[in-house]
């Protein structure tokens, strides 16, 4: 089981064999730790009471800490060598979470962030399992000594029911969790902790299952085998994990487990084929290397990977499990040590890899530009020559060879260059339905005027906010992350479900704008924000929709400010890996736009429509090409966003759209 569990995550993560659904296979590994760990505990705590517990902690430091800490302390150093610098920070930190098992926890978190959602893969990604496994491990070995000495004469029919209550509660924590939040239902313990209970209620179990006849022992085992085997090829990235969704491979795991508790049959056999006990022998090495390969190796060769290359990193990530089993994983279980020096061991251990994160973290990769300290205008209110000057400077940071020196944000400051509202409520979250009243520019302003969309609408705040208190203009600024102006609905990735907050919000904000009675209202989104399937067409009349009621319910003049071109990359990073060569880091015009008819059906409708159309591209690029610095300052913040910087330089473009008076 073992063997089948590892396969089917090492071919999904390698994009293998058609395996959409291998993630299930980490539910099977709680399923088995659940059951394995369950039977030792009940035997131990049976005859040695609470005196059973530091030897069941020392039992999972042999049997995980060596293998983890060389793992954890080859990928830091290897990302240290070969990742691109502004990853390298976030990476370490990782460690030192691994180190502690809460990277489950710090997923779950970044998981839900805007500001995230878009991050390379952490090569220590995988480790959340282990997270909750050990989290799991530091309770459920002291409930069961609790329950030993409550029950005595009872303590399997006591410990059964108060686990059947544990497991039943958190299956519906991760029912309900993954319809609001699926990457806290992902990685948290209290929405999993039902799965490892699952095998915990199969130990349980299992002097009774022994007793089932042959045909039922056969007909579990192959139910169970076929359950798990359907979800990992039928199950995809889109489908609502864990939820629901996840009793199809629990179910099976257990009942594959259930069926081998039972009289020997078919599938026994066929899982006790030598190659396959091989596989599961050193699954869990396996399972610690094959990850860290597949993200670190395109960091290295510079490019992504093909089928053939990846399968070569499989095997090779066999060997190094080979390898690890038998100089690392096996002698460290067959060590005779006291508890006492396997819990001073396991503190060198976790001194280790935190030592060498932090060495790490003290010596990042330098992201500062060696080019000469560089200048541009700055002004608040447009003129010819200003139009012209800043016009002029955007075309020489085309000519840019070397970052300046006095790059403004610095490099590894960039994500966080935000617009004045991303640090308060302004700017919703993904399930953030109501905003204050969010009011920039000059607040005391006679004329109101409203920025409405998403988040390439709130990246345009500095500018509005530097313009509106120099026009005398409130500014009022309703935007959500991924959530357009548009009357669309549309599915988030992040929370990989149908987006409801959005239009929830959208509804609301419409009837807030509608009581406003504002002067002018800016309607911007992201293109990238609907997927792929919605026309032009549909697109146009789903944003029209949305304004022409703005337009309706206020009288307000509704203007569309177009979306700005994009580089598509990090544009931190490109420029962090090319500081000699900055140029190399520029895009054409004509491959700015994903959906570039999208951008031209969008205009032309909303002229047609009497809406004043304003198109941003000739403040950011030239005719052909848009520069990825212009004077001192970094244009894009990751790899659609202006920075914040940028954005408020651009406050003499945006200052007539709020004209004094």
């Amino acid at each position: 089981m073992r063997a089948i569990a590892v396969l089917v995550v090492v071919l999904y993560h390698a994009r293998l064999a058609h395996v959409t659904g291998g993630y299930v296979g980490v539910d099977v590994f709680f399923v088995i730790s659940g059951f394995l760990i369950t039977r030792l505990l009940v035997k131990s705590v049976g005859t040695r009471g609470v005196r059973a517990l530091p030897t069941f902690y020392t039992r999972r430091i042999r049997r995980l800490l060596p293998a983890a800490t060389t793992v954890t302390i080859v990928t830091v150093l290897a990302t240290r060598a070969w990742a691109p610098a502004l990853q390298v920070r976030d990476i370490a930190v990782d460690a030192i979470y691994t180190t502690f098992y809460g990277l489950n926890y710090r997923l779950a978190s970044e998981g839900t962030q805007y500001l995230h959602q878009d991050d390379a893969a952490s090569p220590f990604q995988h480790f959340w399992s282990l997270g909750v496994e050990e989290q799991f491990y530091l309770c459920w070995p002291i409930l069961i000594v609790l329950v030993a000495w409550i029950g005595r004469r009872h303590r399997n029919a006591l410990l059964f029911i108060v686990l059947a209550a544990v497991t039943a509660i958190s299956f519906r924590y991760s029912v309900t969790v993954t319809k609001t939040s699926q990457p806290w239902a992902y990685f948290s313990l209290h929405t999993r902790a039902w799965e490892l209970g699952a095998g915990a209620l199969v130990a349980i179990a299992c002097t009774r299952l022994a007793r089932m006849p042959r045909w039922l022992a056969q007909l579990c085992a192959t139910c169970g085998l076929a359950a798990v085997i359907a979800s990992a090829f039928c199950y995809t990235d889109a489908t609502a994990y864990p939820g629901s969704a996840a009793a199809l491979p629990v179910v099976g795991a257990a009942l594959l487990i259930a069926g081998g508790c039972g009289p020997r049959c078919q599938v026994e056999r066929l899982l006790a084929d030598p190659m396959l006990q091989c596989v599961g022998r050193v699954s869990y090495s396996l399972y610690l290397w094959h990850w860290p390969l597949l993200i670190i190796t395109p960091m290295i060769v510079g490019h992504p990977l093909n089928w053939f290359a990846r399968l070569a990193l499989i095997w090779l990530a066999f060997l190094l499990s080979i390898l690890t089993y038998f100089l690392i994983e096996d002698p460290g279980r067959k060590l005779a040590r006291p508890n006492w020096q396997w819990f001073s061991n396991a503190g060198l251990c976790a001194g280790a890899v935190v030592g060498v994160g932090v060495l790490v973290i003290a010596h990042l990769p330098s992201v500062v530009g060696h080019g000469h300290a560089a200048t541009v205008i700055r002004a608040q209110a447009a003129t010819p020559t200003v139009v012209q000057e800043m016009r002029q400077a955007v075309a020489q940071g085309l000519t840019v060879t070397a970052a300046p020196s006095n790059l403004t944000p610095r490099l590894d400051k960039a994500a966080h260059d935000l617009p004045p509202d991303d640090n308060t409520s302004c700017h919703a979250s993904f399930t953030t339905v109501t905003q204050g009243p969010c009011v920039y520019g000059d607040p005391a302003g006679t004329h109101t005027a409203v920025l409405l969309g998403d988040s390439h609408a709130d990246m345009w705040l500095p500018a509005f906010d530097a313009a509106g208190r120099h026009n005398h203009w409130r500014v009022v600024s309703w935007t959500k992350s991924s959530c357009p102006a548009a009357d669309i609905t549309v599915f988030n990735r992040s929370l990989n479900r149908t987006y409801t907050e959005c239009d929830t919000w959208r509804k609301d904000v419409l009837s807030r704008i509608a009581s406003l009675r504002p002067e002018r209202v800016f309607v911007s989104d992201s293109e990238n924000v609907a997927g792929a399937d919605v026309s032009p067409q549909t697109w146009s009349q789903d944003t029209l929709r949305t304004m022409n009621t703005v337009r309706t319910t206020t009288k307000a003049q509704v203007v569309l400010l177009q979306d700005v071109p994009v580089p598509a990359y990090d544009m931190p990073s490109c420029v962090a890996q090319h500081l000699s060569s900055v140029r190399s880091c520029t895009f054409p015009v004509d491959k700015a736009y994903s959906f570039p008819k999208r951008h031209r059906t969008l205009g032309a409708d909303a002229q047609r429509n009497g809406f004043p159309v304003v198109e941003p591209r000739s403040w950011i690029c030239t005719d052909e090409r848009c520069p990825a610095v212009v004077g001192n300052m970094l244009v894009y913040r990751d790899d659609t966003h202006l920075t914040a910087t940028f954005s408020n330089w651009l406050t003499p473009m945006v200052s007539p759209l709020l004209p004094a008076g």
